[in-house]
């Protein structure tokens, strides 16, 4: 018997992200604000774009559209204003003070050259991306004033500035109630536009990101695999989610050797959370989704070094990336079904802990050699790669951090992307061109299939002899699990976290990445007929 009950913290932990109880149910959750008509002009900011051509002949600067009208508005002062300054290239801002009798403050942020567009070897919308960038550099530039609203502009793109304002105006304050250095989250709006509908699917997906970016910072005594079960039924039933939350015994009843011996390690007890999203009929073959749930890793036995520890918290990261793509399709109201499957456990060096040499069986009977304890994660997604058969799945996509090595490969650049399917290639790349956030195609070669099946106790081993390579070692040794399903792994151990460096609207600290990506790959295949 599972012991659900839990205290004011966790409960404050997800009320934020709960939607209110109404016969109509809104595109994202309100936020307690006050009514802006209400707010004295201190309250209020506004966020506004100028282009930078640098190699046009005489004035290179050209405000958008919404700054031209707001000048015209103002008797001319921000433009005369602006011409004083530097102008903003694409990152950069200006703020400015009483310009007129209704904003206090006034961010002009750089959007770089007018002449950006889809590039090809970039694999980037870069018109869109520079609009994220400008609206959430202006956005959080604000954010020291501490105002009750901010109301930004489109920029051309409600979608892509609402994801930009809202990331980048999210931070993790849960422990700062008696800390001055608190900064208020601040309502943001839609500036001289009216294309509301691609402004409220572009916050949902920002909210989505940041749900899992706040998952992945809680710390690991307040977010073990309980009370990730826990969180995952207060957000998703409220939604007609169903949420199915299974034991250690079950999971050896399914002969989930690799869960087992991973989840006995620690005190906590593992959970294998299923959660069902139906959106369309019930002959629909659903799409699995698969996150590596992981609430603290330790390595086990193979103990991480201290500079890697401190970040362990976040291993979770897959699971809480399927959890917020699951709650955005049914806000959506997406015409899919969805299958999510969230192994949650901890890794803990104990008596019970998985040691070097130890031979395990996974659901389809094939021996594992665990030449590494602290490689547990891809343990995890093959037992639920063979269990996800059960549903005759369209597709399979599974998420987690596995392998460290791509931190000094890809950085936080892109993602690593293992797939069997060109299609299924084509439509992710695709959707991560258009939300910024990238994967990049490693290779899924019998090369790497050789190396982890090079064992003289198993049939199989979690990872190679060789120190290097380890991603696709991972990703050869989750094939083995594949069938013939059309599948994608996802390894996004080198973006989980960011010192505030890649993107100008990510600040420093866990990233919730990819789920944009995987809502957009989700929508894209639906607008095509794909499922």
């Amino acid at each position: 018997m599972i012991d659900f009950r839990y205290g004011k913290q966790c409960m404050r932990f997800i009320s934020q992200f709960r939607l209110p109880r109404s016969d109509c149910t809104p595109l994202v959750s309100p936020r307690k604000v006050n009514d802006p008509k209400e707010c004295t002009i201190k309250d209020k900011g506004l966020v506004l774009g100028v282009y930078y051509n640098e190699n046009v002949k005489g004035e290179p600067a050209i405000l958008t559209a919404s700054a031209q009208k707001y000048d015209e508005q103002c008797g001319g002062k921000l433009w005369r204003q602006l011409k004083l300054t530097p102008i903003p290239k694409l990152g950069e801002y200006r703020i400015f003070y009483d310009l007129d009798h209704f904003y206090g403050y006034v961010a002009v942020a750089g959007l770089g050259t007018e002449c950006f567009a889809f590039n090809n070897e970039e694999q980037l919308d870069e018109s869109k991306e520079a609009i994220r960038i400008a609206a959430g550099t202006g956005t959080k530039a604000l954010q020291k004033f501490k105002p009750t609203i901010i109301h930004v502009e489109s920029f051309g793109n409600s979608e892509a500035a609402a994801e930009g304002a809202e990331l980048a105006s999210w931070t993790f304050q849960e422990y700062k109630h008696f800390s001055k250095k608190i900064i208020p989250q601040s309502n943001i709006a839609l500036y001289d536009d009216c294309d509301f509908d691609s402004w409220r699917i572009g916050r949902l997906k920002a909210e989505s990101q940041n749900l899992a970016r706040y998952l992945q910072e809680i710390p690991a005594n307040f977010l073990n695999p309980t009370k990730f079960a826990k969180i995952a039924v207060e957000l998703l039933c409220e939604l007609d989610i169903n949420v199915e939350v299974k034991t250690q015994g079950w999971a050896a009843s399914h002969e989930m050797g690799g869960f087992v011996a991973i989840g006995k390690s620690s005190v906590q007890p593992p959970l294998y959370v299923e959660i069902s999203y139906y959106g369309a009929n019930e002959e629909s073959r659903p799409i699995v989704l698969i996150g590596k749930g992981v609430t603290f890793d330790s390595g086990s036995l193979d103990l991480k070094p201290l500079k890697d520890l401190k970040f362990m918290k976040g291993d979770m990261a897959g699971a809480a990336c399927v959890l917020a793509v699951t709650r955005a399709a049914a806000i959506l109201k997406l015409p899919i079904n969805i299958r999510g499957i969230l192994p949650l456990c901890e890794l803990m060096p104990s008596g019970k802990s998985p040691k070097f040499g130890d031979v395990v069986y996974s659901v389809n009977g094939k021996s594992i050699h665990v030449r590494l304890p602290s490689r547990e994660g891809r343990l995890l997604i093959a037992d639920s790669l063979v269990y996800a058969r059960n549903y005759w799945p369209q597709f399979i996509l599974d998420v987690g951090t596995m392998s460290k090595e791509l931190i000094h490969t890809l950085g936080g650049s892109a993602c690593g992307c293992y797939t069997n399917s060109e299609e299924l290639f084509c439509y992710l790349e695709s959707a991560s061109s258009q939300t910024g956030d990238r994967i990049w195609r490693m290779p899924l070669w019998k090369f790497y299939e050789e190396r982890i099946k090079n064992t003289d106790r198993a049939d199989i081993a979690n990872t190679a002899r060789t120190q290097y390579g380890d991603s696709p070692n991972c990703a050869a040794f989750l094939k083995q699990f594949i069938c013939d399903s059309k599948w994608i792994h996802l390894d996004t151990y080198n973006i989980a976290y960011t010192k505030g460096r890649d993107f100008a609207y990510l600040n420093r600290g866990m990233t919730g990445r990819p789920t944009r990506t995987i809502i957009e790959l989700i929508n894209q295949m639906i607008t095509n007929a794909k499922l």
